[in-house]
């Protein structure tokens, strides 16, 4: 993976380590809550924070592998794009497309 897919899984990752650490204490007793209904509430509320945080790092690695595969897609687009491009004539020769702000064409890379 690059770039920002990369990024997209190791927050999926951190979110993976976010529930594991929640999920390490899922059982709180009366003493520990101050009563039972406080510490009913609060087994809820860390079951119900593990539980989203398992859905946020799925997503989160799903978004990734849909990223990544957007960019190999769209790379083998621009790079027929440009092949194709380099094949128009005009005037007898080839056209070319001045540099924007010093930046490198996307199809730069083909």
């Amino acid at each position: 993976m690059t770039g920002q897919a990369r990024q997209l899984d190791a927050a999926g990752t951190d979110m993976d380590a976010v529930g594991s650490a929640v999920r390490s204490r899922t059982a709180y007793a009366y003493g520990e809550a101050g009563g039972d209904d406080a510490a009913s509430a609060l087994n809820a509320f860390v079951t119900a924070w593990e539980s989203e945080a398992r859905t946020l790092a799925s997503a989160l690695h799903e978004l990734s592998g849909k990223v990544q595969l957007a960019k190999k897609t769209y790379h083998g687009t621009d790079c027929v794009v440009k092949t194709r491009s380099d094949g128009v004539r005009v005037g007898g020769g080839r056209t070319g497309t001045p540099v924007q702000g010093a930046r490198t064409s996307a199809l730069s890379g083909c």
